[in-house]
């Protein structure tokens, strides 16, 4: 398996650490799905926080389109720099490229290529990761993107064979993320969802942001998980709110199997209009 391959599901480790995604946003006729007002914002992500120490730092046009997003250590040594992404768009602001530039090692740099189903489509056909070495760029993979009924992503499927999967409660959040592996019979479970609030989920505001969880097995979903259970851990989430119902903190209580128990918490800095 490919490096790249394992990044795109090795996001279980990502997954018990942060939040699930949002993406609600206007389809076209190829893309219907309905709109439901109270899960979109007009408050942009300026920054994270983990347990007071800084994990992402968010910069953006003129038009509150995003273009940066830096990824700092959030452990020993603190505020350290990581990554960098860039988001590149075309004339019309559809996202067509992201850029991810590791500063910390050596040949983890990635570019991810995005190839719609057609030119007014919102709906992705491809992704295609490349490797940046000094001598360039090269092919890594190209990841065959499905849709369920309802609009959202219900696959992902690498061309050596491995598949990340979702299911969705009929209120557009993920039910469950799957994997499935060559050679194997049946899929396997990564996580389950069982509660979600009713307020605007956090990464609304981006759609950079959701196709980088999406990327790490955060599928989007409408609203902000509760409960949900992954890598052998039950997880329990609190919110505090703003005006516009988008999340100001969530504290998420983590008990694993032999019932150790430990609470993270995340804050979030917010521009709104």
């Amino acid at each position: 398996m490919s490096n790249q391959s394992k990044y795109f599901l090795g996001g279980i480790l990502l997954l018990i650490s942060t939040l699930a995604l949002d993406n609600c946003r206007s389809k076209s006729n190829e893309d219907v799905m309905p709109i439901d007002s109270t899960a979109l914002s007009t408050c942009i992500l300026l920054s994270e926080k983990i347990n007071g120490i800084v994990l992402r730092n968010y910069e953006y046009d003129s038009t509150r389109l995003l273009r940066r997003m830096l990824e700092y250590a959030s452990s020993e040594p603190q505020n350290k720099l990581l990554k960098r992404y860039t988001f590149e768009y075309n004339n019309k602001n559809k996202l067509t490229r992201i850029r991810e530039t590791n500063l910390t090692e050596q040949d983890k740099s990635f570019i991810y290529e995005l190839d719609y189903i057609n030119a007014n489509s919102k709906q992705l056909k491809l992704i295609r990761p490349f490797r940046v070495y000094n001598s360039g760029a090269r092919v890594e993979d190209t990841l065959t993107v499905k849709y369920a009924t309802n609009g959202r992503v219900s696959e992902i499927k690498s061309l050596r064979g491995l598949s990340s999967k979702w299911e969705y409660d009929s209120s557009g959040n993920v039910k469950k993320w799957l994997i499935h592996k060559p050679l194997m019979s049946s899929d396997s479970l990564l996580a389950e969802y069982g509660a979600f609030d009713d307020k605007v989920n956090i990464y609304a505001f981006s759609e950079g942001m959701q196709l980088l969880n999406l990327l790490s097995g955060r599928a989007p979903s409408r609203r902000n998980p509760l409960r949900y259970t992954a890598n052998g851990q039950s997880v329990e989430a609190t919110y505090q709110y703003n005006e516009k119902r988008v999340p100001t903190q969530s504290v998420l209580k983590f008990k694993s199997s032999n019932n150790t128990l430990r609470e993270t918490v995340y804050t979030y800095e917010l521009n709104c209009k």
